[in-house]
């Protein structure tokens, strides 16, 4: 990195943003507050498209062999083609059921954090807590057509559902945050 840097480009998008994820000449950012995903050539900044969701994206997309792939607090996960950000697939498994959350209606079952793309399947957990409104459930889709690989339902664990873990509104558990790999597990 150069001593001096100095800004190539700027782009005002407004508003809370993700971070960036940089991936074929593109920058992908969403914007959680406007249900919106955007493409900026990375070169430029200017704004080559933007896809909106049928909720808040709240974390950056995931990029795949030309494909831009993501969840929404609606419990959808959508697949994007990266070049123009036309609708591949999306997929949505669970039934309607809203609720209040941040001001706004969403699903029962979000689907927040990144999505996980490894070895040709995309991997994400839609709900809130192993805990909570009958648990999350974890699943695999085929990256290229959205099917249903695998799912896993993740409920309690309930044995020591009293057990103090020392912080208020703590509690032991799976959360749906962010799922990671070694690129085997």
């Amino acid at each position: 990195v150069p001593a001096n840097c100095q800004p190539q480009w700027s782009t005002e998008l407004g508003g809370r943003l993700t971070s960036p994820v940089v991936a074929g000449g593109k920058v992908f950012i969403a914007a959680p507050d406007r249900h919106t995903v955007y493409a900026l050539d990375a070169a430029s900044g200017k704004v080559l498209w933007h896809f909106v969701a049928d909720g808040p994206v709240d974390s950056p997309p995931s990029f795949d062999r030309g494909a831009v792939l993501f969840g929404c607090r609606a419990g959808w996960v959508y697949c994007l083609r990266a070049s123009d950000g036309e609708l591949v697939w999306r997929f949505k498994d669970l039934p309607d059921r809203l609720i209040g959350a941040y001001n706004q209606l969403e699903s029962k079952w979000p689907v927040s954090g990144s999505v996980l793309v490894q070895d040709g399947l995309v991997y994400f957990v839609a709900g809130r807590s192993s805990f909570l409104d009958g648990g999350i459930l974890v699943y695999a889709l085929d990256a290229a057509t959205g099917r249903v690989r695998h799912t896993h339902h993740l409920e309690g664990p309930w044995p020591d559902i009293t057990k103090d873990v020392g912080a208020p509104f703590a509690m032991e558990g799976a959360l749906p945050d962010l799922i990671v790999s070694d690129g085997r597990d």
